[in-house]
């Protein structure tokens, strides 16, 4: 009688928790946006924060000096923004948002490597 192979369940690789609340805690940040933005870099801005407001970032990067982080995002026509923001008083307040160069993803990336370092986790 020939043996045969008990298949075993498929295991499913799960995320940790604290991967998942991280990025809800990322994603749900609120931000008082100031008229910058929208005078200088116009529809551009306002897609930024309408991707950011309903995607939440594709990633986040730092400033070298700490105070500034960037939110970035890849918008429906498939460029790549970026928001800048601060902490003042307690509150999350936008610096500007713009698409930088061709808005390619390395032209983004390119321009966040002279600025800081990539970020992973919550923001402070």
């Amino acid at each position: 009688m020939a043996a045969s192979a008990i298949p075993f369940p498929a295991t499913q690789k799960r995320f940790p928790l604290w991967w998942i609340l991280a990025a809800v805690l990322l994603a749900a940040i609120t931000v008082v946006v100031h008229s910058h933005a929208v005078s200088r870099h116009g529809a551009d801005a306002e897609a930024i924060r309408k991707c950011l407001d309903n995607n939440g970032p594709h990633q986040t990067w730092r400033s070298f000096d700490g105070d500034t982080f960037y939110r970035v995002c890849r918008l429906e026509d498939e460029r790549w923004g970026l928001q800048a923001i601060t902490k003042e008083a307690g509150e999350w307040h936008e610096k500007t948002a713009f698409i930088h160069g061709d808005g390619s993803w390395k032209a983004l990336l390119e321009y966040l490597h002279r600025l800081g370092t990539r970020f992973t986790g919550g923001l402070p």
